[in-house]
């Protein structure tokens, strides 16, 4: 190959990884997400006697985190004696949860039937979807309280915000699957708030219920506001934590607009989510999502979205320890990889002895439409399947029907792809038709290349006359493969998407939603790092051994592309490299059908003879004034056009279209 040819497939390799990596973010990054209104970091803190916008976030540091000092005060439970430190649990069928007293939040959320993405002596435990990830950093917990009063003589209300997460609650009742939690909480000025909080766990559900009771036991009103934290972090998949990040769903139009941000969006600091009629907020991962959803959406004021930095990850601790990271320079950036959400509720106004109660559940629960559709609230949205949700779909749904059957998602995969090759085996026969019918008129069309080599205008004209006498249309290959292509995305977005690969095996492969990793190597290299992942490599020798049958074409551009074209299967293998193994599986089978359906089409294609269209060919009559009484076809029409603009452009006029 020379250096220009080789150039040429360089650059074409550019494009395509480019457009690759460009479609994937739009599609399952942020840059193409809605983002609320007004995105701005969490309110700076509010001087004692200041007033403060309605439904602001409590003071935060760097990190977003409550500061203890300023203007946001640590508080201190009201009662006669400081309950002790306690854990208790809460558990059904489905979920299992570890509460703490210390500020009435969820140390642990387990998921009964899932198992986690690692091992621990060769077992992998049960799924701790959160737990503190981010030490002392816990889950759907009231994170700070904010009074607002309104001092005699003054116009500007006044703001008072304490930090509420270190409170010690004290538990009031514990039964088989409810626990409450009760204090009292002062802003030191002579304002007091009991806050109790009731959860209640059903059976065959993945939430729990929540009833936050609010009741002003000073002497004086006031109004309050909140900041409750929901999902503080989640379990990650892998180390880049695909597809993590946070969730806003705004209701309007009867329907639900879902804002999203991931880790990438939030490294600058906290954003804030202000629109009207927030319904829900929540942090997800590839397969898992956590949704905090108030009864009232009323009640919210907006969602503030932070970075959550995994402790054990930027220490080299647990799961995270020495070796278990490629790219050990980036362990501080992959640390930051996870987020967790926050809602500040509006103001509340509350007079001496009043009780006001907000409800709201908490999901923890795995990406399945069955799943999250009884909830009747847009969850199903957050399973991101691409630009043709609904075909993928249905492709899981006969991926599932399959899997029943076979009891093997992996065998499910090739039956899948065995149905849809023969689905558009008749596209792919006319494309490899039509293909070898330009392949054999290519001597003509180098003659006539040759005898115009100086006139190219009637090379184009004598090329379209010769395509015309024979049959022959230059995207009789193209169409039937375009036709193709809202299929292979659809599959492409079920496989990514679908969490019943998750974990499940296929001969040597341990989990078809992760890559195939058969070794690690003692060493790291670059792309492949030190892993070797056996179906991307698979997968290219199938391209090579299909490529190895496919006949040279004829003219001397077309040999160009051709002589490209076999460095794709390296390409192709390192774009996959890193992907589930399941799309592997996918495209390694789908070549090799192509390769014994191009067996089969080829067998048939040697009998086909290029002969003249006889001018006298009988056609179909067609109705009187329809577009091809004449008997003229879209090819016949084009080459007329062109000529005719030609003659137009020869006698020195303006050509008309």
């Amino acid at each position: 190959m020379d250096k220009k040819t080789f150039a040429q497939f360089l650059i074409f390799c550019a494009v395509v990884l480019l457009a690759w990596w460009v479609g994937s973010y739009l599609l399952f990054g942020g840059m193409g997400a809605r983002r609320a209104p007004a995105q701005q970091p969490a309110a700076q803190p509010v001087a004692a006697g200041q007033a403060a916008a309605p439904g602001a976030a409590p003071a935060a540091g760097a990190e977003g985190r409550p500061q203890q000092e300023g203007a946001v005060q640590p508080a201190v439970a009201e009662a006669a004696q400081q309950p002790k430190p306690v854990e208790a649990v809460l558990a059904n069928d489905l979920i299992r949860t570890t509460w703490a007293n210390k500020g009435a939040s969820l140390s642990r959320l387990e998921l009964s039937a899932y198992k986690a993405p690692y091992k621990a002596k060769d077992e992998r435990p049960v799924l701790a979807l959160l737990q503190d990830f981010e030490r002392g950093y816990n889950s759907d917990t009231i994170e700070s309280i904010t009074f607002v009063t309104r001092p005699a003589g003054q116009t500007a209300p006044a703001e008072f915000t304490v930090d509420t997460s270190g409170i010690i609650y004290e538990v009031v009742e514990q039964a088989e699957r409810k626990l409450v939690f009760q204090t009292v909480i002062g802003d030191g000025r002579g304002h007091k708030l009991q806050v109790r909080k009731t959860v209640a766990l059903e059976p065959g559900k993945y939430n729990y219920d929540v009833a936050l009771e609010f009741r002003n036991v000073s002497g004086a009103p006031y109004e309050f506001a909140c900041a409750l934290r929901g999902a503080a972090g989640m379990e990650r998949e892998t180390p880049e934590a695909e597809m993590a990040g946070t969730r806003v769903a705004v209701f309007a139009n009867n329907g639900y607009k879902v804002a999203k941000l991931t880790p990438r969006n939030l490294r600058e600091g906290p954003q804030t989510n202000e629109s009207t009629d927030i319904a829900w907020a929540a942090v997800i991962n590839h397969y898992f999502i956590a949704v905090t959803l108030p009864e009232d959406r009323q009640w919210v004021a907006s969602v503030v979205s932070r970075v959550v930095t995994d402790t054990d990850f930027l220490s080299a601790e647990g799961r995270w320890g020495p070796g278990t990271i490629a790219r050990e320079a980036q362990r501080a950036a992959l640390a930051a990889q996870d987020c967790a959400v926050v809602i500040n509720t509006a103001r509340r106004p509350l007079a001496p002895d009043e009780t006001l109660t907000q409800n709201y559940k908490f999901i923890a629960a795995p990406k399945l439409d069955t799943v999250l559709a009884p909830y009747d609230a847009g969850l199903p949205g957050l399973i991101e399947y691409g630009i043709l949700p609904a075909v993928s779909r249905w492709t899981v749904a006969v991926l599932d029907a399959v899997d029943y059957v076979t009891g093997n998602y992996g065998i499910a995969i090739l039956l899948v792809t065995i149905a849809i090759r023969i689905l558009l085996h008749p596209l792919t026969r006319k494309s490899q038709l039509s293909m070898t019918r330009m392949q054999k008129l290519q001597p003509l069309i180098a003659e006539l290349q040759k005898k115009h080599a100086d006139d190219k205008q009637k090379f184009a004209q004598e090329q379209w006359q010769l395509m015309r006498t024979y049959g022959v249309s230059p995207w009789g290959g193209c169409l039937p493969l375009l036709l193709q292509m809202p299929v292979l995305i659809a599959l492409f977005g079920a496989l990514r998407a679908a969490i019943q690969l998750r974990q499940a095996g296929f001969l040597w492969v341990d989990d078809l939603s992760r890559p195939d990793t058969v070794y690690h190597l003692p060493f790291y290299l670059p792309v492949i790092w030190n892993e070797v992942n056996l179906l991307p490599i698979l997968m290219a020798a199938v391209m090579v051994l299909n490529q190895h049958f496919t006949p040279a074409p004829v003219g001397e551009q077309a040999r160009q592309q051709y002589k490209m074209m076999k460095y794709m299967p390296i390409f192709m293998a390192f774009l996959f490299y890193h992907m589930p193994s399941g799309l592997s599986l996918y495209f390694m089978a789908s070549t090799a059908l192509g390769l014994l359906e191009r067996w089969l089409i080829d067998k048939q294609a040697a009998k086909i003879e290029l002969k003249p269209l006889a001018e006298t060919t009988a056609r179909p009559k067609r109705a009187p004034g329809s577009p091809q009484a004449s008997g003229k076809t879209w090819l016949d029409k084009l080459t007329d056009l062109q000529e005719r603009m030609q003659g137009q452009r020869r006698n020195g006029k303006k050509p008309k279209r």
